[in-house]
């Protein structure tokens, strides 16, 4: 018998081979669908979990620099009314008052927001943000 002749008897006993190749494939492919369904639906958590930090993270930004901004803003207020009502002595004992305010929120943004030097730091965000409320308090509190 001849090889061509053993193969054809081969194929009627055990079936047509290339069914199992086509259920690999098949199975294969599957296998792809479903990793790639997977990174989609991490990407997309993960996306959306960004979002959500960036949108609490924001809201906190806009209230803190909403204090900060109302204290600042109270004394550069009380510095400009001494100066239209010409109150020299008002005015000396204003500015200073509005430099060390302004100096404390930039000292606080550069080594806070801005990530500057890591030694220099506060242990939390809170709390640097609340030493700078209480220097601007301190800074308030003189000036009335």
């Amino acid at each position: 018998m001849d090889k061509s002749a053993a193969a054809e008897e081969d194929d009627e006993f055990f079936g047509d081979q290339s069914c199992d190749d086509e259920f690999g494939a098949a199975e294969a492919e599957f296998r792809d669908v479903k990793t790639l369904s997977y990174l989609d639906g991490f990407d997309e958590t993960k996306e959306e979990k960004l979002q959500e930090g960036f949108a609490e993270g924001y809201s906190q930004a806009f209230n803190d620099a909403f204090v900060a901004g109302s204290r600042l803003g109270s004394i550069a207020a009380k510095t400009a009314l001494c100066e239209l009502n010409k109150d020299t002595k008002c005015v000396t004992a204003n500015q200073p008052r509005l430099h060390n305010a302004a100096s404390a929120i930039h000292q606080f943004l550069r080594d806070e927001i801005m990530i500057g030097d890591e030694k220099a730091r506060e242990s939390t965000y809170e709390g640097a943000f609340d030493n700078l409320k209480n220097k601007l308090d301190s800074i308030e509190s003189d000036s009335k």
